[in-house]
């Protein structure tokens, strides 16, 4: 470390004032720095409030976010300091008092505000002069949660399976008689049109009054992808046909349209499918049904949707 300083100080100084000029520029501006730092300032530091040791029935999301101003006559190099550190006063509710009286007393508890500073640091006044917290039993209950969403696809695009989201049920807090009107959440409301890509958001729920939730959003998930629509000639089974019988069909094949997603059309061959008619003489003409398929197809139609036929016994 100190051949490097070495190196910068002969390259300040060799050969060139302007560098020289700067060294020493750079040594005084230090000098001021640590002679402003060592003076003693007055200053206010914002100390946030922590309650500790809660009854086990009460929910933490109902504590006030208290803050205490503290005002400390002190040196520049613990004002430094101290900003640099996360000031805390942690209150313990139960041996402080706060549990019955619902009060704390700064200038009661000064003892206890110093020793987040040094012995030597003057505190020259404290506000708010007293905290009030009220602290009542607090109800829970579990409840599902539904994303109020509302959505369209782009042509060509659609879901491929049903929205999940995670949580899909919240704890709720606060007083019975609030808890028992509620049976379920909902979150605000979101919109997303021309979807071509899958959905991947966080939905805030919908507060409500006087209630705590253990978490304010859900994770909803909805996958999308595109559609691929095709047609293919399949020929028709007859089913129950007599063994002794010949059965002529009109037409002998049929055309069937289907819709698949991209990623699976490729996987997607004729003998996945096969369409059949029910063998009955009496019927004027046979439906016909498809009674084999991927589970990856979908939205079938049949061209003809009715089948003649002409039975020849032998």
């Amino acid at each position: 470390m100190n051949h490097r300083f070495s190196i910068f100080i002969n390259f300040l100084t060799r050969h060139n004032k302007f560098r020289t000029f700067l060294l020493f520029f750079l040594i005084a501006a230090l000098f001021w720095i640590l002679m402003q730092l060592g003076k003693n300032y007055v200053y206010t530091f914002k100390v946030p409030v922590s309650y500790q040791n809660l009854p086990a029935n009460y929910y933490k999301g109902f504590l006030p976010n208290d803050t205490l101003s503290v005002k400390l006559k002190l040196s520049g190099f613990k004002i430094l300091r101290y900003k640099m550190s996360k000031l805390t006063l942690n209150i313990d509710v139960q041996k402080s008092g706060m549990l019955d009286k619902h009060l704390w007393y700064a200038t009661k508890n000064l003892s206890k505000i110093e020793t987040l500073f040094d012995e030597n640091t003057h505190i020259i006044s404290v506000s708010p002069e007293k905290l009030s917290l009220k602290i009542k039993a607090v109800h829970k209950k579990q409840v599902p949660v539904y994303p109020d969403v509302s959505i369209t696809f782009k042509t060509g695009f659609k879901n491929k399976q049903k929205a999940v989201w995670q949580p899909d049920s919240l704890w709720i807090f606060g007083q019975a008689d609030i808890l028992d009107t509620i049976t379920r959440l909902r979150t605000k409301t979101y919109r997303f049109d021309k979807i071509d890509l899958d959905i991947d958001k966080k939905l805030v729920v919908k507060p409500i009054k006087g209630v705590k939730f253990n978490t304010g959003n859900i994770h909803y998930r909805l996958p999308v992808s595109e559609i691929i629509e095709d047609t293919l000639s399949l020929p028709v089974t007859i089913l129950d046909k007599p063994s002794h019988t010949r059965v002529l069909l009109f037409p002998e094949k049929i055309k069937l349209k289907f819709k698949v997603f991209k990623e699976d059309y490729k996987r997607t061959k004729p003998e996945d499918f096969q369409i059949a008619v029910k063998y009955r003489s009496n019927s004027k003409y046979w439906i016909p049904k498809l009674i084999k398929h991927p589970a990856s197809a979908f939205d079938f139609s049949f061209t003809p949707d009715k089948i003649s036929y002409l039975i020849k016994h032998q």
